[in-house]
């Protein structure tokens, strides 16, 4: 009896003191309805565990290593004006898990001995690489990134590059010989006459080279014989021998694989040549620029040219982002694959960071890394800048758009 009325007596004034305390906490707090304050990270000197998910960094840095300067600037400063364009975007948007974003663009002067000392510059820190965006300068520096275990963003835009660095590297634009092969093969079927070809390539380029070897080897299958190959290199003044030997093979189109100062060239002097139609002539992707259209002016009439883009797309997004690119660079539209490019990369690795909720802490970057490698090497499908795409073992999947020239304007064949 005497131990029941113990237990009875502690349990009483057990009550007592919780009513005591309620009492002093709702006399000290705010009033009804004010939320709760955020959590604070524990004091220095506790026990209490740190959030082993907060970001550790103030600001996320990314690499960027474009050409610009040199010979491809014309499509280099785009590239990097894309990155730095995503990250304003995305700082104004609250950040990277609440963190802004800076990216920091280095010249490699579309040089690939440049482009191997900007990758080791930067190799042992980033969590990810952007860049390089141009294919030779890819190949080079591809190797430092490979070895450093950093996921890498380039112009991974074949498979032979993407076997040799696997599984961390992703094209940031489609594969080159693939649309070039399509492209050929609606340009022909469009034009049923056309039944030999002669390509123009730069063998220095090594998407140039493989485009060029896959549709040699593939367009037969389609009834398309490729007569022979002409090398143009980067740079060339003097097209006129490259086009009088073309049309030395007897050809009945004419395929230009070629950037678009030295495409412009090239066509200038077949038409000069005799070359009167213009549907016999169709041009890569990477001709698709203002420099082509300018420099061809009424000698473009009638030709065909593919891109990765569509410059008249009209997606809000994008149409937000041309604005913003006319207004930074005179009043021209973009029209090199590296601005979408480069600008749904930057969304890409925002979204994967925070769905992964990495840190930046330094002693977790190789597996942070490694995370973040994974997960867009075979990513999610991301609603992008002029629609949706995804990697696919760092292939990038989306569509190319097929044009014909009205006079020096390029229009989309339907």
């Amino acid at each position: 009896m005497k131990r029941n009325k113990l237990r009875m007596s502690a349990l009483l004034l057990s009550l007592a003191l919780m009513i005591g305390l309620l009492a002093g906490c709702s006399s000290s707090g705010g009033s009804a309805g004010e939320s709760t304050p955020p959590a604070t990270a524990p004091a220095a000197g506790t026990d209490a565990p740190a959030d082993a998910n907060a970001v550790a960094v103030t600001e996320w840095e990314i690499p960027m290593l474009t050409a610009a300067t040199g010979a491809i600037a014309y499509v280099g400063k785009p590239a990097g004006w894309a990155a730095e364009y995503a990250a304003e975007i995305i700082n104004a948007n609250g950040g990277i898990r609440g963190v802004p974003v800076k990216v920091t663009v280095l010249d490699t002067a579309f040089d690939t001995s440049k482009a191997v000392t900007q990758m080791t510059s930067v190799v042992d820190n980033a969590l990810v690489v952007l860049g390089p965006m141009d294919a030779p300068g890819a190949e080079s520096a591809g190797q430092v990134a490979y070895d450093g275990g950093v996921p890498n963003i380039a112009a991974y835009s074949f498979q032979d590059i993407r076997d040799l660095y696997a599984p961390y590297v992703m094209g940031y634009m489609t594969d080159s010989e693939e649309g070039d092969l399509a492209a050929a093969q609606e340009w022909t079927a469009v034009n049923d006459d056309i039944k030999k070809i002669v390509i123009f390539y730069t063998p220095t380029d090594a998407s140039q080279a493989a485009a060029t070897e896959l549709l040699t080897a593939q367009l037969p299958d389609s009834g398309i014989e490729v007569v022979g190959t002409v090398e143009v290199q980067t740079g060339q003044l003097d097209c006129s021998a490259s086009a009088i030997q073309a049309l030395n093979l007897k050809a009945d189109g004419y395929y230009l694989n070629l950037r678009a100062d030295e495409a412009a060239k090239v066509l200038t002097e077949l038409r000069k040549r005799g070359v009167d139609e213009g549907r016999r002539i169709c041009a890569t992707f990477a001709s698709y620029d203002a420099n082509y259209f300018d420099v061809a002016g009424s000698d473009c009439d009638g030709t065909y040219i593919w891109n990765k883009l569509n410059p008249d797309y009209s997606g809000e997004e994008w149409q937000t982002l041309v604005a913003a690119y006319q207004q930074a660079n005179d009043g021209q539209t973009p029209t090199a694959p590296p601005v979408p490019g480069f600008y749904d990369a930057m969304m890409a690795i925002k979204q994967g960071i925070e769905e992964l909720e990495l840190t930046g802490d330094p002693a977790k970057l190789s597996e942070e890394r490694e995370a973040l490698g994974n997960w867009l090497y075979n990513s999610p499908v991301f609603e992008g800048v002029q629609g949706s795409f995804q990697w696919v073992d760092g292939k990038k999947v989306a569509d190319v758009h097929f044009f014909q020239c009205d006079g020096s304007a390029p229009k989309a064949v339907e």
